[in-house]
């Protein structure tokens, strides 16, 4: 069997989720083998996501998924109950489990605040799910402490999934428990109590008792992935986070490392990277997704050739046409090492020479990031010409409909979005980082590579798009489907041999 492990699948993603989303499928749908994937983080509403998947053609509902609570629940947190004839879900009632209270609605925030009617004491905050009458979570106060002292969570058919204590002194966890569609209470996490928050113990539960114990999550990813996995069963990991937890797997698996990203930090190998490069001969494959890259790897670590395939992302010819608009985009996750102020800075200059090109960000999301990228924008006076939005459901469309889009990552791992953007034919502005641009734009054919750091270059890369446009904006042969049915066929040979 093929596995793919992975912390986390959101619902709205970027270049990670997307390339191993897109990894699975073709390799189901190209060379017709059978993968399931599997998930470790917690999310009540996973079902949600991979209809979302579905219904977005980013995954088929053949490719099963398999999260480490739905397994730990017996498969009973997902399969909301349906009515007998029209099966249609079964809402379940939430009482209000006070009494003797006055409300006070806040709808901004869609939610309702309780107080004691006698005392007028804060006791309850109940926050729903958008546009509905279902509680998402509910928060309980006590005298003494400024902060809840309780969460009680329910999924958006209002079933009770997570109650989780807070302490007293400080506004951080002690404990989650969690439970099934029937109220069965089936894992505890327990918290240091103190600002870092680390897990210190969980404990399994089966028919009402405890039946295992662990002292940290990798021992609890290790204890899944020994009951799922079978000798002689593949495994892709696209998740450092998840190497300790695999390569102590008892089975005899053969683990493929895929490395999205750059490895080294400065001159140094990233903590993240040490347990997958050092531990090479527990490893069976390393995809890394350029030679330099393997090179680079090597250059640190003596790890032979034959444990690496070199094989990047890879995309299908665009056939879709739209027309351009008179803008430059930004497409990614809002985060300090994507240095979007540089291309507020660059921008600053290009306007500043009187074009009425606009820049649209796509992927803000909520957070320090966008606050700091709002505060810039508005310091410039550019709040007319920049707009900020969140992840988009069609990133393409957004491609095909601007001059350019922009990266100066301080990193990057081969840049799905970077092909993409090529792809639709919006020519990429890059700066030169590791390992990627430099291996996808063709400088002065689809894109501009400028220095790091070079905010000018950038300014002047965007002058060069409006000025003289890139005609005939393709992708490199190597990084066609075509290419990487060859590549992943060469894998699978060695795999099966």
């Amino acid at each position: 069997m093929i596995y793919t492990i992975t912390s986390t699948l959101p619902k709205f993603h970027a270049g990670r989720t997307k390339a191993l989303l897109k990894r699975i499928d073709f390799i189901q749908d190209k060379l017709k083998r059978k993968q399931t994937i599997l998930t470790t983080n917690y999310d009540p509403n996973y079902r949600d996501v991979y209809q979302s998947f579905e219904e977005r053609e980013l995954l088929k509902s053949t490719i099963p998924i398999i999260n480490l609570y739905e397994w730990l629940s017996d498969y009973n947190v997902y399969n909301v109950p349906k009515t007998k004839f029209k099966k249609k879900k079964i809402y379940k009632p939430q009482p209000i489990r006070i009494s003797n209270y006055t409300e006070k609605e806040d709808e901004k925030r869609n939610a309702i605040r309780y107080y004691d009617q006698d005392t007028g004491k804060y006791i309850m905050y109940r926050q729903f799910f958008p546009e509905s009458d279902i509680i998402k979570f509910e928060d309980y106060f006590v005298d003494g402490v400024k902060h809840k002292i309780e969460r009680h969570e329910f999924n958006m058919y209002g079933y009770l999934h997570r109650i989780s204590n807070f302490s007293r002194k400080i506004n951080k966890k002690t404990e989650d428990q969690f439970y099934d569609l029937d109220g069965n209470l089936y894992c505890r996490r327990f918290f240091d109590e103190d600002e870092n928050n680390r897990i210190n113990s969980i404990l399994i539960y089966k028919h009402g008792r405890v039946e295992k114990g662990f002292s940290n999550e990798k021992d609890l990813f290790t204890y899944f992935f020994n009951h799922i996995f079978e000798d002689g069963d593949t495994v892709f990991d696209d998740a450092r986070l998840l190497d300790k937890s695999l390569l102590n797997c008892d089975k005899k698996i053969k683990p493929i490392m895929v490395l999205h990203n750059a490895h080294v930090e400065g001159s140094e190998i990233k903590p993240s990277y040490k347990t997958a490069l050092l531990n090479s001969d527990k490893v069976f494959k390393y995809i890394v997704l350029t030679n330099h890259q393997k090179e680079d790897i090597q250059s640190k670590v003596d790890i032979p050739d034959d444990k690496f395939a070199i094989i990047p992302h890879f995309i299908e010819k665009s056939k879709e046409k739209s027309e351009k608009k008179d803008r430059f985009i930004y497409m990614g996750r809002f985060a300090p090492e994507k240095q979007i102020t540089h291309i507020i800075e660059a921008y600053k200059i290009f306007k500043e020479k009187g074009y009425p090109t606009k820049l649209v960000l796509f992927g803000a999301g909520i957070g320090a990031e966008r606050k700091n990228i709002e505060k810039l924008v508005h310091n410039y006076h550019l709040e007319n010409d920049v707009t900020i939005e969140n992840f988009t459901e069609d990133p393409l469309k957004e491609f095909r409909e601007s001059k350019a889009s922009i990266l100066t990552s301080r990193r990057e791992g081969f840049g799905l979005t970077v092909m993409e953007s090529i792809n639709e034919g919006c020519p990429v502005i890059s700066y030169d980082v590791k390992y990627g641009p430099r291996e996808i734009i063709e400088d002065g054919e689809n894109g501009y590579i400028v220095e790091v750091n070079n905010i000018q270059g950038v300014a002047e890369s965007m002058v060069s798009i409006v000025e003289h446009p890139l005609e005939n904006v393709k992708t490199k042969k190597n990084l066609t489907e075509k290419a990487a049915i060859k590549n992943f066929k060469q894998l699978f040979k060695e795999i099966d041999a």
